[in-house]
């Protein structure tokens, strides 16, 4: 990859109700560090990345502040994960100069590998717009009250972080979505709804995102019995 003006915004302001818990599932334990800190890891040590930005609740800053390096910028998260990535590229517009590109990663993905870093950052520079994406391998019905049915998962993947943008294009959308009161789930819908174009790169199926307890004990196993590549 040549080298690039690059930002990350990685989203961490969730509370991961899905675990069960009332806490930042981030902090929780993945094996001597917590998840947050193996998700941050791999963008610190990139050399194309100029900063972090990274996204937290008010609630929880005070222990995000202990655990994280000072060069990463800390932003005060939004109510909804589109909230927390506009309060971001905001706080990313005050830099001089602007970045050429962005980078969004969710902080619940640890594993991400430089490899699709920069598969990203490549097609999101001459595409504009680029997200990793691996195929369904399970079957998929489509469920009704009246039938079931097959679907052809031919055509069908799972979207992953990081989503990598023109900075300019991802600040105009999210500024649309905001003053339109769109509600979307990824950084990618958005851009689409505002009228930009998305390309798609292979993604990683390692590039696991936690999500849930089970989701957790997969990560630990993947790490304690070294089947990360």
């Amino acid at each position: 990859m040549t080298d690039r003006d690059v930002v990350v915004v990685i989203v961490a302001a969730g509370q991961g109700t899905r675990m069960g818990g009332n806490h930042n599932k981030l902090l929780l334990p993945l094996g001597t560090r917590t998840i947050l800190e193996f998700s941050l890891e791999l963008f610190l040590k990139h050399s194309g990345i100029r900063k972090i930005f990274l996204t937290v609740a008010a609630q929880d800053r005070h222990v995000f502040e202990k655990i994280i390096p000072k060069e990463v910028v800390l932003v005060e998260g939004g109510k909804r994960r589109q909230d927390s990535v506009h309060n971001a590229l905001l706080r990313v517009l005050q830099e001089k100069p602007v970045p050429e590109l962005v980078l969004v990663h969710d902080g619940a993905r640890p594993f991400c590998r430089a490899e699709i870093i920069d598969r990203v950052l490549d097609a999101a520079l001459e595409h504009g717009a680029a997200i990793p994406v691996i195929p369904l391998v399970d079957t998929i019905r489509r469920v009704t009250k009246e039938k079931t049915e097959v679907v052809d998962r031919s055509k069908l993947f799972a979207v992953q972080t990081p989503q990598g943008f023109l900075f300019e294009q991802l600040l105009h959308a999210s500024m649309q979505a905001t003053a339109n009161k769109w509600t979307i789930t990824d950084d990618a819908s958005m851009v689409e709804k505002a009228g930009g174009r998305i390309t798609t790169v292979e993604g990683d199926p390692q590039n696991l995102k936690i999500t849930t307890p089970a989701d957790l004990e997969l990560a630990d196993w993947m790490l304690n019995s070294k089947k990360l590549s």
